[in-house]
C-alpha cells in the first residue's frame, strides 16, 4: 500500500542518515605503536558501554550509541509525529501522527508556557477509524483557531476537526472525475496550506501526482493540477498569488506485466524475481516489449518532473515554473 511505501522509504532515509551520523561521531585513536605495520583503529560510539534509553529532561541513548539531549522541553507524542503547524498568533500547535497505532493529532494550547495543555485525538492508543482513518504530514488551523484540517493519507480525504471540542467537523472527499476521463478515486493526501483569508486549501495528492485547489467554504476541489512525481512539500508566496510544490520522486512506475495480465490474487506467481533492467541503461529509459514482457520505460531521471520546484498561478492553477533541484 502507499502508507508502507512511503514509510519504509521514510525510515530507510533515517537508517542511512543514522548511519552517516553514527560514523560522524565515532570516536577514533590512533595506537602508539605507530611504528609497527599493524597500524590499529579503534572506533567507539559515544554513549560508550551505556545501555539505550529514553530521558525526555537529559540525555537520551539511541540504539547505535548516538546521544540525544534536545534544548528546551520535550513532550512525548504518539508515534511518527510527521507533520507540524503552528497557528498564525502562536498559541497553538498542533502535529500529525501518523502511527501505525493510533492515528492521532495532537494539539498544543499555549505551547510556549511553562504548562500547555496537551490534548490527542483520537484518545489512547488505538486507532479509531470512525474518527481519524489515516493521517500524513499535512495540516492547517482556521484563522480563527477553531478549524484543524488533517490530510487523510490513503483514505483520500482531508479531516476537518473543531479544536475546542476535538469532535470531528466533517470531512472532504479528495476523488476525482471529469468528463475528459481525469480520475482519481485513489490518493495519498500529504502536506496542504490554507490561504491567510481561510477560504483556499491547498493539499498535495502523492500518489496522483496533483495539487488540489479546494474551496473552503464548499468543501469542493475547484482545480486539479497535474505537478512533478511524488510532490512532497507544498507552500505559498507571501502575497498568495502563487504556489509552490516540491517534487521529490525519481520515476513515475507502472505496472510491469509479464505474460499476460497482472492478477491481484497471483502477484507472487507472475511478479518479476529480478530488476528487470540495470539503472541508466537504454531498458530503463525506454522499456522492455516482447512477447513474454511488458515493461514500461521509466524515462529520463532528470525530466523536470522528477526532483524540482514548481511554481503554479493560484488564481488559474496553471503551471508556470519549474526549477530542477
Amino acid at each position: 500500500m502507499p502508507s508502507t511505501t512511503t514509510f519504509a522509504m521514510f525510515r530507510y532515509g533515517l537508517f542511512l542518515l543514522g548511519s552517516l551520523l553514527h560514523f560522524a561521531a565515532c570516536q577514533t585513536t590512533l595506537s602508539t605503536e605507530d611504528t609497527s605495520e599493524n597500524v590499529q583503529w579503534v572506533a567507539q560510539a559515544p554513549a560508550g558501554d551505556r545501555y539505550a534509553t529514553i530521558d525526555t529532561s537529559g540525555q537520551t541513548i539511541i540504539p547505535n550509541g548516538r546521544i540525544i539531549q534536545p534544548m528546551g522541553k520535550t513532550y512525548r507524542v504518539a508515534p511518527h509525529p510527521y507533520g507540524l503547524v503552528m497557528s498564525d498568533d502562536g498559541s497553538m500547535a498542533i502535529s500529525a501522527n501518523s502511527g501505525t497505532s493510533p492515528f492521532s493529532i495532537t494539539i498544543f494550547r499555549e505551547p510556549l508556557s511553562r504548562n500547555p495543555q496537551i490534548r490527542q485525538i483520537p484518545e489512547g492508543v488505538k486507532n479509531d477509524e470512525d474518527l481519524l482513518g489515516a493521517v500524513f504530514m499535512g495540516l492547517a488551523i482556521s484563522p480563527d483557531n477553531q478549524t484543524v484540517y488533517v490530510a487523510g493519507g490513503q483514505q483520500n480525504k482531508i479531516y476537518l476537526f473543531d479544536i475546542a471540542s476535538g469532535q470531528p467537523q466533517g470531512e472532504i472527499d479528495c476523488t476525482w472525475r471529469n468528463a475528459d476521463g481525469v480520475v482519481y478515486d485513489d490518493g495519498y493526501i500529504g502536506d496542504m496550506v490554507l490561504s491567510q483569508d481561510g477560504n483556499t486549501l491547498y493539499a498535495v495528492d502523492q500518489i496522483g501526482f496533483r495539487l488540489m485547489t479546494i474551496d473552503v467554504p464548499s468543501q469542493t476541489i475547484t482545480k486539479n493540477t497535474s505537478v512533478g512525481r511524488y510532490p512532497f512539500g507544498v507552500a505559498l508566496s507571501p502575497a498568495a498569488s502563487e504556489v509552490y510544490v516540491a517534487n521529490v520522486g525519481m520515476f513515475e512506475y507502472q505496472p510491469v506485466v509479464s505474460g499476460e495480465d497482472l492478477s491481484p490474487e497471483a502477484l507472487k506467481e507472475q511478479g518479476l524475481r529480478f530488476p528487470a533492467t540495470a539503472y541508466g541503461s537504454e531498458e530503463m529509459k525506454e522499456g522492455i516489449q516482447n512477447d513474454s514482457l511488458n515493461i514500461p520505460g521509466l524515462g529520463d531521471p532528470n525530466v523536470d518532473e522528477a526532483f524540482s520546484v514548481w511554481t503554479v498561478d493560484a488564481a488559474s492553477g496553471e503551471v508556470t515554473a519549474k526549477v530542477k533541484t
